[in-house]
């Protein structure tokens, strides 16, 4: 019998918009909510491979969590945001408008192959994590998770954490990170 327990944080509030710097670190106020979940999380981090995405706010909210790094952390690729270099800086809050609310099958081959390469991971996955990463990751695999036309599911907020439950390869719960903590058993 195997178990997977897979923690989802959303990096903290970044201190630049995502459309105005490629790649910001935490603000003030995102430091203090990678604290919280941190000190939320501190029984469970000596137990759990750890995992960020490469995006200095993504990195910066592991840091915190994990306490000064006690532990070792896998930088992964698979975790990075929705890629979108190639978007005028100017157009990028209307292009993420359309990613959000377009059918999977009509997505741009890169975001495609981003979302695809992340549900194999989901698919491969084995172990208990806690990854650190961004609001359209966590919403690609929730999104695969129900069979979503879309790629957009909910809003999860700053430093929340989405928790994805896994029984013999069998998904078993799914906890939404958002400020209702939505439990959903299946």
């Amino acid at each position: 019998m195997s178990q997977s327990h897979i923690i989802l944080v959303r990096h903290g509030e970044a201190s630049a918009g995502w459309a105005t710097h490629p790649d910001p670190g935490l603000s003030k106020k995102g430091q203090l909510q990678a604290k919280i979940t941190g000190d939320d999380l501190i029984d469970k981090i000596s137990c759990y491979q750890l995992c960020s995405s490469p995006k200095k706010r993504a990195l910066e909210t592991m840091e915190i969590i994990n306490h000064e790094n006690r532990y070792p952390v896998e930088i992964n690729s698979h975790f990075i945001e929705i890629p979108s270099d190639n978007i005028d800086k100017n157009k990028k809050n209307d292009w993420l408008g359309y990613i959000f609310t377009c059918p999977i099958g009509e997505l741009p081959s890169a975001v495609k192959e981003w979302r695809d390469n992340l549900v194999r991971w989901l698919q491969n996955a084995e172990g208990n994590y806690i990854i650190t990463t961004h609001f359209m990751v966590i919403n690609a695999l929730v999104s695969y998770i129900f069979d979503n036309d879309v790629i957009s599911y909910f809003q999860p907020n700053y430093a929340s954490r989405t928790e994805i439950f896994i029984k013999n390869e069998e998904l078993v719960q799914l906890i939404l990170g958002d400020d209702k903590k939505t439990v959903i058993n299946l």
